[in-house]
C-alpha cells in the first residue's frame, strides 16, 4: 500500500547528493541530520457527523486532504440471498455503495472492512435489504458460519466489493476476536469459513492483501488471555492483522480516559500474536469530552488534552511496530447524527466525542498533531 521504496530511492539520491557537493572537504564538516520520517499511513473512514448532504461533503472533502487512505468501513450487514444467487441488491444498499464511490477520490488508495459478524459480535451478521441490519429470516437465521451457502454469499458479497472499490488491503473479518470470547463453537466454524473465504478470495485477487481485526483488551484481562490462545488459528489464513482499540472505554485501567495510565503494553500486545505478519491499526478514536452513559454505568474523564496525548502515544506505539497504517474511525463528533437517526443510542455515544473536530466544526489539539505526522515523508 506504501511509498516506502519511492522514499527510500529519494533518501538514497538525497545522501549522494550531499557526500558530492562536501567531495573536496576535510572531512570536518558534521553529518546531515537524520531525516524524520513515519512507518505508517494515516486515514479516515468518511463517517458523517449528521444524516445531511453538507455533513457528507464536508467529512469527504476533509478526509481528502488529512490522509493517505480513505477507510470504507462497511458494518450493516449482509445481502445474502441475493449475493447467494445472484440478484440484484436492494436500492438502499445500492445507494450506499454508488455514494461511497463517487465521493472517493480518484487517485485516492482505500482500505475495505466487512463483517461476517452481527453488531454484538455474537452470531451471523444480518441481512442488508431495504434497510442496514435487518433481522435474519429463515433459512438465514438458522445458519452456522461454515455453511456452504453462508460461504458462497460472502464470498460472492466480498469479490463484488473488491472489484468495485479496488482496495489494497482487504479486511474480510471486523473484530472476530469478540466471536472467540462470546462463542467459542461458533468461533470453531468461523476459522473454517475464514480460510474457506480467504482462499478464494486470495485466488481472484492475488494482489489485495487480506486481513482480519482484533478488538484488543487490557493486556492481561481474562478476554486478552482467550484471544492470545484462539486467534493464531485464523491469523494463519490472512497476510496481515488489524487492531480495533479504544482503551479509554474497552480496557479496565483505573482512569482511563488519561492515556498517560494505559498499560505498557497497550498495543505492543498484537506483536506476538500477528506472527511475523504485517499489523494495522484498523480503527481506533480517543473521547476528548467526558463520557457518560448511565445505561452501562459509564462516567470516564476525559478531554481534548488527553485525546492528543493519546494521538501521540498512538504514534510512537505504531512506529515501534512497524505498523503499515492507521484509521481514525471518527473524523468529526457526530451530535447532530446521535440526536437525530440514532436516535440517542448508548452505543453510538462511547464513539460520539472522538472528533478530531468537535460537533460545531472547531478543530482540536490533535488535529495539527494528526497533520504535523502527515507531513512527514513515509519511510
Amino acid at each position: 500500500m506504501y511509498r516506502r521504496a519511492q522514499t527510500l530511492v529519494l533518501l538514497l539520491i538525497l545522501a549522494g547528493l550531499l557526500q558530492a557537493c562536501g567531495g573536496g572537504s576535510s572531512g570536518t564538516a558534521p553529518p546531515p541530520a537524520p531525516i524524520e520520517t513515519r512507518s505508517f499511513e494515516l486515514g479516515f473512514t468518511p463517517w458523517p457527523y449528521d444524516a445531511t448532504a453538507n455533513a457528507v461533503n464536508f467529512v469527504y472533502s476533509e478526509v481528502a486532504l488529512r490522509g493517505d487512505f480513505i477507510a470504507h468501513h462497511l458494518d450493516a450487514g449482509i445481502p445474502w440471498e441475493e449475493a447467494l444467487n445472484g440478484l440484484p441488491y436492494s436500492a438502499d444498499l445500492e445507494n450506499e455503495l454508488a455514494t461511497r464511490l463517487s465521493n472517493t477520490p480518484a487517485n485516492m488508495r482505500t482500505y475495505l472492512a466487512l463483517s461476517p459478524l452481527n453488531g454484538p459480535r455474537d452470531g451471523l451478521a444480518e441481512y442488508w435489504g431495504s434497510a442496514p441490519n435487518q433481522p435474519l429470516v429463515a433459512p438465514w437465521d438458522t445458519r452456522e458460519f461454515d455453511d456452504p451457502d453462508v460461504v458462497t454469499a460472502y464470498t460472492n458479497f466480498a469479490t463484488d466489493l473488491i472489484q468495485r472499490f479496488d482496495p489494497e488491503y482487504f479486511n474480510l473479518g471486523i473484530e472476530v476476536s469478540e466471536l472467540a470470547i462470546n462463542d467459542s463453537a461458533a468461533y470453531d466454524r468461523l476459522v473454517t469459513f475464514t480460510a474457506t473465504v480467504s482462499g478464494a478470495l486470495k485466488s481472484q485477487f492475488p494482489d489485495v492483501q487480506l486481513m482480519i481485526s482484533v478488538a484488543l483488551k487490557s493486556p492481561n484481562s481474562a478476554e486478552a488471555a482467550t484471544i492470545r490462545a484462539e486467534l493464531p488459528r485464523i491469523i494463519q489464513h490472512v497476510d496481515a492483522v488489524g487492531v480495533s482499540v479504544y482503551p479509554y472505554i474497552f480496557f479496565d485501567h483505573a482512569d482511563r480516559g488519561d492515556p498517560g495510565n494505559m498499560p505498557a503494553d497497550w498495543l505492543s500486545q498484537i506483536a506476538s500474536l500477528a506472527g511475523g505478519k504485517p499489523i494495522a491499526i484498523a480503527e481506533t478514536g480517543w473521547a476528548a469530552e467526558t463520557l457518560t452513559i448511565p445505561a452501562f454505568g459509564v462516567d470516564i474523564a476525559s478531554n481534548a488534552t488527553y485525546q492528543n496525548a493519546y494521538l501521540n502515544a498512538l504514534f510512537s506505539a505504531a512506529e515501534s511496530l512497524d505498523a503499515e497504517f492507521i484509521v481514525w474511525f471518527s473524523l468529526v463528533d457526530f451530535d447532530a447524527l446521535w440526536n437525530g437517526v440514532l436516535a440517542q443510542d448508548p452505543v453510538a455515544h462511547i464513539w460520539r466525542d472522538t472528533g478530531l473536530y468537535d460537533e460545531a466544526l472547531n478543530p482540536r489539539p490533535a488535529l495539527d498533531t494528526w497533520m504535523n505526522q502527515l507531513s512527514l515523508p513515509l519511510e
